[in-house]
């Protein structure tokens, strides 16, 4: 049973084991089936993800393309455009147009380029400007304009070029004391008067002349030097520049401007060339007008020569004339009684032939022909003894004074022809001021170096002493003045005037080893300057004039004149005085009497002007053979500066005048004082 139980247990196993086995294998085989319809879902699902992953993969290579494409054409065309910009303000660069900096507000190379180019830009706009600038002011500094355009136009183009708030140029006035303003340029709306004429050493722009050295300041308002901070500090200046300019050494003026903001070292720099330029130029321009002034005054005083000459042989002819018809007309009346009734009409003769004969004299002073009798002066002392006589001359409406200089130095000038200037151009300043005015007579003495010299035709560089008249009156233009000194010329109404005043003036000036200048205006008045050579030497007294009747003599007295009349007549009054006249009309006569005269010639009376040899040769060659023979020159003009006055009378000359000087020669000879005739120093050509 048990065996029983346990087969059938066994089969029982067995069977449920087998039953169990197939279950299993049958869930198993399921099992399997699942498991291999799920492995084909998942290929097939496996399939399906991976073409979604591709064409996911692919649409995000795709768009990454399209992304990168679409970047690279953003920064393509941000980097054209930027070229693009670059090159073309480059190219504007080349051309020499600095166009604005160009934007940069990357921090990319691009940003940096464009800065680097912008700094670029900047400085070569500035190095242009200054290039440019230079270039417009010289090209400015030699046009042939007034020299105050010039500087005007230099002035607007440092103040456009260098931004300046101001540009300035101040010359130096004649006196080397004043810088007077020439020209002003920029936005300034003011400009104190201090800075208009500034004298040496005061403000910032006389400290630089008187320095002579640049000054450069970036604080205005804190620089000590600064002369009116209020000023400045309303119009906001902040910098200064200012240079003295300088020519080999010597001050000519300043250059000097004021800017609102810092200037950079281009900006100094190009100042200061320009400074250097405007230098040059203001001398430059100051050498051609005084070149121009001395051709104006060579031209003048070969015009006035040239008429000098003529008035001088005029004079000398007419001289001859008046001396027969005063010699004769004199002579006649000491042959009529007082009641007579020729006497009148001599009378008249004799006057009117003085007042001609002053006439040719005015015309002799002018053509430096008249004979001189130089003393050393003191002009302090010279023109006051004129004073009363110079009042009634020019009336109580007009006020004239006198401002002598102290320690005056001395002049050698014939006291005479000093006092017929001095009249004649108090009268000139007179009738230039009909309604009244003032005269003012000026002494000083003056060193001209041989700068100041240059423009003084025919004077040297020396000491000397200074006379000036000025007057209140209404002035002159250029073309008066430039006719002034021409004899006979005057603005005068007709019978007014004779046009010798000022003529005469010139001449004895002239004559006198001086010189004159005139400075006048159209409604300004004049002024009048001589400039006399100082000398040293003892002031001499003032000889009173002889009034005594001329005393006669016996000796023989040889006469040498071409002119008949005049020979004539000097003989006739030589013998009515008690002389032995031997006479001849030419000069192979002259030689012929003194050789074969048996007696002594006490006295060679000769004209200095004849055709064949001048009356000091003569006297040269006729001493030689009679050396106790004196010399008396006569003549109506010399083209010597000065005969020894004691051996010479001026035609027209009366009998009386010339008895008492043959008288006189004749005793300085006997008591030795008078030397041989020697030759005078020439200024002029002999005749």
């Amino acid at each position: 049973l048990r065996r029983d139980d346990r087969a059938r247990a066994v089969r029982l196993q067995e069977t449920d084991a087998r039953a169990r086995t197939e279950e299993l294998q049958e869930s198993l085989d399921g099992l399997m089936a699942a498991t291999h319809a799920r492995s084909l879902g998942a290929q097939d699902e496996a399939a399906h993800l991976e073409t979604r992953t591709w064409t996911v993969v692919l649409v995000a290579l795709g768009a990454a393309v399209c992304l990168a494409l679409l970047g690279t054409g953003v920064i393509a065309r941000r980097m054209t455009r930027s070229l693009g910009l670059l090159s073309s303000a480059t190219a504007e660069v080349a051309a020499g147009a600095f166009r604005e900096p160009l934007a940069a507000e990357g921090a990319d190379e691009i940003g940096a380029l464009a800065r680097s180019f912008n700094r670029m830009t900047r400085q070569l706009g500035r190095q242009f400007s200054a290039l440019s600038m230079r270039s417009e002011i010289s090209v400015t500094l030699n046009q042939h304009q007034k020299l105050e355009e010039i500087l005007q136009k230099c002035a607007e183009i440092l103040a456009q070029h260098l931004d300046l708030a101001l540009a300035g140029v101040w010359t130096l006035d004649g006196d080397a004391k004043i810088l007077e303003l020439r020209a002003r340029a920029g936005t300034c709306t003011g400009l104190p008067e201090t800075h208009r004429r500034v004298p040496l050493g005061q403000t910032e722009i006389g400290l630089i002349a008187e320095e002579r050295r640049p000054h450069v300041t970036s604080a205005v308002l804190e620089d000590p030097r600064t002369s009116d901070p209020a000023w400045a500090g309303r119009e906001g200046l902040v910098a200064f520049v200012g240079h003295p300019l300088l020519v080999e050494g010597r001050l000519v003026g300043v250059a000097a401007a004021f800017a609102r903001a810092p200037l950079d070292g281009l900006a100094l720099d190009g100042f200061a060339s320009a400074a250097g330029e405007i230098a040059q130029c203001i001398e430059r321009k100051r050498v051609e007008q005084a070149l121009h002034e001395s051709e104006e005054q060579v031209r003048q005083l070969q015009k006035i020569e040239a008429i000098g000459r003529l008035a001088g042989g005029l004079a000398h002819d007419f001289n001859n004339l008046l001396t027969v018809i005063t010699g004769h007309s004199q002579l006649m009346l000491r042959q009529l009684s007082l009641v007579d009734p020729l006497r009148g009409g001599l009378d008249v003769i004799e006057k009117t032939a003085t007042r001609a004969g002053r006439l040719t004299m005015q015309l002799l002073a002018f053509s430096r022909k008249q004979i001189l009798a130089p003393a050393v002066l003191d002009l302090n002392d010279a023109v006051p003894g004129m004073a009363e006589m110079l009042q009634r001359l020019i009336g109580e409406d007009i006020t004239l004074t006198f401002n002598p200089a102290p320690d005056l130095g001395r002049v050698t000038v014939d006291p005479g022809q000093l006092e017929q200037v001095v009249i004649n151009l108090v009268v000139n300043a007179r009738d230039a001021m009909p309604n009244g005015g003032r005269i003012a007579v000026e002494t000083a003495n003056v060193e001209l170096s041989a700068d100041s010299a240059r423009w003084h035709v025919g004077v040297n560089p020396g000491s000397y002493v200074m006379l000036a008249v000025s007057d209140t009156g209404s002035g002159m233009d250029t073309e008066t003045r430039a006719h002034i000194f021409e004899p006979f010329f005057t603005t005068k109404a007709f019978g007014k005037g004779t046009g010798l005043g000022l003529a005469t003036v010139y001449g004895i000036v002239r004559q006198s080893g001086g010189n004159i200048r005139v400075e006048s205006a159209p409604g300004a008045g004049s002024t009048f300057t001589i400039y006399l050579p100082r000398v040293e030497g003892v002031l001499e007294q003032a000889v009173e004039a002889v009034t005594a009747l001329p005393a006669g003599g016996s000796e023989t007295i040889l006469v040498v004149e071409d002119q008949n009349e005049v020979r004539s007549l000097v003989q006739r009054i030589l013998e009515e005085f008690g002389y032995v006249v031997l006479s001849a009309g030419e000069i192979a006569d002259a030689f012929r009497i003194v050789e074969r005269h048996g007696g002594p010639i006490h006295l060679l009376l000769t004209d200095m002007v004849m055709p064949e040899m001048n009356g000091v040769h003569l006297a040269q060659r006729l001493g030689a053979l009679r050396q106790e023979m004196a010399v008396l020159y006569m003549s109506g003009y010399t083209d010597y500066a000065i005969v020894n006055h004691a051996r010479f009378i001026q035609k027209p000359f009366t009998p009386d005048a010339l008895a008492r000087k043959v008288r006189a020669v004749l005793d300085s000879r006997a008591e030795g004082e008078l030397d041989q005739p020697a030759l005078p120093q020439e200024t002029g050509a002999s005749s």
